[in-house]
């Protein structure tokens, strides 16, 4: 007999899927108003260009982690602190056992923690400590959802007080999947209405940022938009995508791949009414 899990639970289970969100366009960085000495530029080239090719070469960005621990060991910079942090946040991404992947996403977040413990308005830790926090929602279940995504929610808010350019507008393309995702009380905090805003948002500063698009679609038909829809996964489709992003943007093209199915009949007929409209 097979047993089906509790509306809830399927709820609560969809809306993890959401974490995605949070990890985006990872070579877009803005300097925080502080001095670095450890972040130098032949410093942070090294991190970028780690980052940009972590899907393609692991073994790149584990040294390059590695390297960067080494250097902030006894440091007392938080920008130093919140890089490595992102460091460990990419470094967990390539781990496919589970409960080590996990331990990663919660180093990811102490190595934050420790940025924010010399800094709590270190914008760079505030968002890779809910990006971490986000994946051990997605791996760890209904319980860690209940407990982490409203911390989740007010640490982003503050992400956009501080900086809401950082990550190609992540914060608030974060929040705007978020809020569509989950379901709305009294069993969640879902909201249609903040997830247009903070996609719309996010659109109307980055709108060549090829996940926020996809979630923007995906948004925009659940609330009957449906050609605005479609013109936001076709413009996903279109945009070429080199080897380096294929891993990250697999997910989001996907997304952007359904908008055009379910959205491909439903515009044909608009379109078709429209002329028989124009030829009366």
């Amino acid at each position: 007999m097979k047993i089906r899990p509790s509306p809830i639970k399927l709820k609560l289970a969809h809306a993890s899927f959401f974490i995605s969100v949070l990890f985006s366009s990872p070579g877009q960085v803005y300097a925080q108003n502080q001095t670095n000495t450890l972040l130098t530029f032949e410093n942070q080239q090294r991190i970028e260009q780690a980052v940009r090719n972590w899907a393609i070469n692991p073994q790149m960005l584990l040294d390059t982690f590695l390297w960067f621990q080494d250097l902030t060991r006894d440091s007392q910079e938080s920008s130093a602190y919140a890089e490595l942090s992102r460091l460990k946040f990419m470094h967990a991404q390539l781990e496919e056992n589970r409960p080590l992947r996990l331990q990663l996403f919660r180093e990811s977040m102490s190595i934050a923690d420790q940025a924010l413990a010399l800094n709590t308005s270190n914008s760079r830790a505030l968002f890779w400590k809910a990006v971490a926090m986000g994946k051990i929602v997605e791996d760890g279940g209904i319980l860690s959802a209940l407990k982490m995504l409203r911390p989740m929610e007010q640490i982003l808010l503050r992400v956009i007080e501080l900086d809401e350019l950082y990550e190609n507008a992540g914060a608030h393309r974060a929040l705007g999947r978020m809020y569509h995702l989950l379901p709305s009380f009294p069993i969640g905090f879902g909201n249609k209405q903040k997830a247009y805003t903070h996609l719309t948002r996010a659109h109307e500063l980055f709108p060549n940022d090829l996940i926020t698009r996809a979630f923007y679609a995906d948004l925009l038909f659940d609330i009957g938009k449906k050609k605005d829809a479609r013109m936001h996964a076709d413009f996903v489709l279109a945009t070429p995508v080199d080897e380096a992003n294929a891993r990250e943007f697999a997910e989001y093209i996907t997304i952007a791949q359904k908008i055009v199915y379910k959205t491909g009949r439903t515009l044909a007929q608009h379109d078709s009414l429209m002329i028989t409209e124009m030829n009366r």
